[in-house]
């Protein structure tokens, strides 16, 4: 066997691949051999049938299975003698048989050599967590509400946005009565009323208390009834016959146990535990989106030319199809920013691809069981019927690849911030 790799173009290698016609006849019969012990022929014990048998039936195949075994073991053979790293897919450019030998030459792209900078050379803002107070003080009043209950007004009280009010009146358009309102509900602000925006309403209806004449004029909406007054000027005349208004629970630890936690110290504890894993959570996103930015930006890379033109190809196929009927300026448009899109995707795989080698990043079965049931949890379906959609699309290797970047960026993340002595947001 003799192996020749050469230079076929910018970031891609020829490699020719030599059998004389005795390797090539020894390996062969190996094969007919295998397929002997393999078929099951009438008339055979199995393992038993002879291999000119195996040849008039089965040597095309046996041809097939030679070749494709000799290219294998002689590519991996050249790739690690010539320190090659392939990307994208492999060409076959001749196939020679001559006087019984066999000689294949394959071509590739081979992925760049990426020189990415040292931790030292990123910054990264540090991770801010604040309003904390705040957002556990807002959270335990929608908790309030959300478990109090409807009270009429209070002597005293007036309307404010969310009260619910009952009107009685009428509806008039060109002084004609188009609809009487007998007992109408309304919860203020909470949606336009018969035309009037919510904000208006709200105005409308502040400082107002029961037994309150009110009139507005109003273009009445699409959906209005009866339909032939849709979308008329319309004057409203309405006296308030009641308001009530929901009340929150009580913030104590009877409120508390209703929620199942044994007091309003614990609820308030639970709170703010989450909400500070949500913020920490988005302030180390925003500083991986912050690195993700920089490195990008810091490495000069170059792109394998095949690989890219077939990436692009595919790009714009795709983005054709998306975009039929569409006019010619907006297919143009697509077309283009396509283009654009598939140069800074392989741009960005490589880089991020070299950044994970560099890290000796690993995808075990549980980071993708984990990432499996956040999609089953986000999507509220099952997790094998995630795992399974996932098999039957193709894309399972895309999520894999998914998790290494993110893996790789988040290791660099660490980094940086060890070398700058900056806290490392807890997730």
């Amino acid at each position: 066997m003799q192996i020749t790799a050469a230079d076929a173009g910018k970031l891609r290698k020829s490699v020719t691949i030599s059998y004389n016609a005795s390797e090539y006849a020894a390996r062969r019969n190996q094969v007919l051999r295998q397929l002997a012990t393999e078929v099951k022929m009438p008339g055979f014990r199995p393992g038993k049938t002879s291999v000119a048998l195996i040849e008039k039936r089965f040597g095309e195949a046996a041809t097939g299975r030679t070749d494709e075994k000799l290219a294998d073991e002689a590519l991996n053979a050249a790739l690690k003698e010539h320190g090659l790293t392939p990307i994208g897919q492999f060409t076959t450019d001749k196939v020679d048989r001559t006087g019984g030998a066999f000689i294949i030459t394959l071509s590739f792209d081979i992925k760049p050599v990426v020189a990415l900078p040292a931790a030292s050379e990123f910054t990264v803002s540090p991770a801010v967590v604040e309003g904390i107070d705040s957002e556990v003080d807002e959270q335990l009043k929608t908790l309030a509400r959300r478990a109090g209950s409807m009270s009429p007004l209070a002597a005293g009280e007036t309307i404010i946005e969310d009260d619910s009010v009952t009107v009685n009146g009428t509806i008039t358009v060109d002084g004609a009565e188009i609809r009487k309102l007998d007992k109408f509900n309304h919860l203020v602000g909470g949606y336009p009323f018969f035309g009037k925006p919510s904000a208006d309403i709200i105005a409308l209806f502040k400082d107002q208390t029961i037994g309150a004449a009110l009139s507005f004029t109003s273009i009445l909406p699409a959906s209005f009834s009866p339909a032939e007054y849709a979308n008329k000027e319309a004057a409203v005349s309405i006296t308030v016959a009641d308001a009530q208004r929901l009340r929150g629970a009580n913030l104590d630890d009877e409120f508390a146990k209703k929620l199942g936690v044994e007091s309003l110290e614990k609820l308030t504890g639970l709170l703010r535990t989450r909400i500070e894993a949500t913020k920490s959570g988005e302030a180390r996103a925003k500083q991986v989106s912050e690195l993700t930015e920089q490195l990008l930006a810091k490495v000069a890379i170059e792109l394998p030319e095949k690989l890219l033109a077939d990436t692009t190809k595919d790009a714009i196929a795709s983005a054709s199809r998306r975009n039929e009927g569409k006019s010619p300026e907006e297919i143009a448009k697509a077309l283009a920013e396509a283009e654009t899109e598939s140069v800074k995707g392989l741009r960005r795989f490589l880089i991020l691809d070299a950044l994970a080698l560099q890290q000796n990043v690993q995808v075990t079965n549980d980071d993708l069981n984990d990432q499996i049931h956040m999609a089953a949890n986000h999507t509220g379906r099952k997790p094998e019927e995630v795992a399974d959609q996932l098999k039957k699309s193709g894309r399972i290797n895309q999520v894999v690849m998914e998790i290494r970047e993110a893996k790789a960026i988040e290791t660099l993340l660490d980094e940086v911030l060890k070398a700058k002595g900056i806290a490392i947001a807890a997730t």
